[in-house]
């Protein structure tokens, strides 16, 4: 096989040609390494690799493959890893220069998970400096990084670099973390799948305000069976969690068959007040053709979202202001130190104001879920903007992709189309918290219907 079309291959497509030995995972290794060799230097995903010791790893799993002890369900699969997570032995700078040269003595749960699964760890990926300081995937220790898909284009944030380097080859899966939008708004612009995990079901471990539940990392595949794959490795309750979320399915790759015969799915474009492009809002409003052609009913379902954006960062930023706090005063960025010392400042009404306009969205998306199944929304408003136009990327309205977080929904985003430039484009299928099989589900459907993400970037 060639080793261009073994890179591209889905990791459930890899995983089965390990297990049947038509391909070792040495040589899936090195494909990958030579891949990040060629195209990393345009991109920027990869910013510490672990390549010799990843060598070591697929000979040693090989070996284990051979001898019958080969365990975990990611077993040879590689691994990118976003720089937000503590890795032991290997750099973890979170992106900021007050720990340019840090190396944990700790793996952070995703990443005891992913090893304990059989994963192979090629490196850690690229991010903004503590996830939020730029929507352009930039930060003062490794620079930019670009997409696959134009390298005068941004691949999203802040799982940008997790985004690129799927899309471009370079591993089997990535995780990603998202508090806002994180692991989805890089998905669409990459012509991936990213998945958002209902709040908990991965525990956020070590997490500085352990009660806090808008943050979560999340799986980012080529396609819905690898992101369901991923996720049954990393779900399910921790004892270091004080919240108890069951994993939606046992480990393993599900059933992702469903009927969608009879599904109700409730549709909304911009929700009545929100600036969606035309263009984007033109291409998402196609898609309800693929549903209904599914056999689904799909009704408009507007909810008031106009003024969640205070109500978020007042909520999100008491997470991030307790993470970016070893920082503060050491070089960190800015905006980030401005919004901590805001945070801090913080009065018990702004939190109460915050929590009503909370409590309020979720009786308003709870009553559309006593109508519908599923939710389905545009993912961005826009298409991706230059890769250095800083001015724009700040202005990017994130609406859409904060009410996930806000009252912790599974959301899934997968690929929807592309712009006339070859920009792509993605929509987001949002459940009842819990019913993270479900979005998936339907997401396959709509994955096997189009096979948009069966388009790859022009590198080659």
């Amino acid at each position: 096989m060639d080793a261009t079309d073994l890179c591209y291959l889905s990791a459930v497509e890899q995983k089965a040609l390990l297990d049947r030995s038509e391909v070792s995972v040495v040589e899936l290794v090195d494909a990958q390494i030579d891949r990040i060799e060629k195209h990393n230097p345009h991109l920027n995903a990869f910013v510490t690799p672990r390549y010799e010791e990843a060598r070591k790893d697929a000979a040693a799993a090989d070996a284990a493959r051979a001898n019958g002890t080969a365990r975990g369900v990611l077993h040879g699969l590689t691994v990118g890893v976003k720089d937000c997570f503590a890795t032991k032995g290997l750099r973890t700078t979170f992106a900021t220069k007050a720990f340019e040269n840090h190396v944990p003595d700790y793996d952070h749960l995703v990443v005891q998970r992913e090893k304990a699964q059989g994963a192979i760890i090629l490196g850690k990926l690229n991010t903004p400096e503590y996830t939020m300081a730029s929507n352009l995937c930039d930060n003062p220790v490794f620079g930019k990084t670009r997409s696959p898909y134009g390298r005068d284009r941004a691949p999203g944030a802040s799982s940008g670099g997790s985004a690129a380097a799927l899309a471009a080859g370079l591993c089997s899966l990535a995780d990603g973390s998202d508090i806002g939008g994180s692991v989805r708004n890089p998905a669409a612009w990459n012509n991936i799948v990213g998945h958002r995990p209902t709040s908990w079901m991965i525990p956020d471990v070590p997490n500085p305000l352990m009660w806090h539940n808008m943050n979560t990392a999340g799986p980012m595949a080529r396609t819905v069976a690898d992101a369901a794959l991923f996720l049954s490795a990393l779900a399910g309750p921790d004892p270091r969690c004080p919240v108890v979320v069951s994993a939606p399915f046992a480990p393993g790759l599900p059933d992702l068959s469903i009927d969608m015969k009879g599904l109700r799915i409730g549709w909304a474009c911009d929700h009545g007040s929100l600036a969606i492009e035309p263009d984007v809002a033109s291409n998402f409003e196609a898609q309800k053709a693929v549903f209904e052609d599914l056999g689904a009913i799909v009704e408009v379902c507007n909810i008031d979202l106009g003024d969640i954006g205070g109500a978020y960062s007042t909520l999100a930023y008491q997470r991030v202001s307790r993470e970016v706090e070893p920082a503060v005063g050491r070089g960190l960025d800015a905006g980030l130190e401005a919004q901590y010392h805001a945070t801090r400042a913080s009065t018990g009404a702004d939190l109460m104001d915050a929590e009503t306009r909370r409590h309020r969205l979720w009786n308003d998306v709870a009553l559309a879920f006593a109508n519908h199944d599923v939710l389905v929304w545009p993912d961005d408003p826009c298409d991706p903007f230059a890769y250095n136009d800083e001015e724009t990327s700040q202005a990017l309205d994130w609406t859409l992709l904060l009410v996930s977080p806000m009252l912790g929904l599974p959301t899934t985003t997968l690929p929807c189309g592309f712009s006339i430039s070859g920009s792509p484009r993605g929509l987001q299928v949002l459940g009842r918290p819990g019913m993270d099989l479900l979005t998936l589900q339907v997401s396959h459907a709509y994955e096997q219907a189009t096979q948009f993400g069966q388009k790859r970037p022009d590198l080659d």
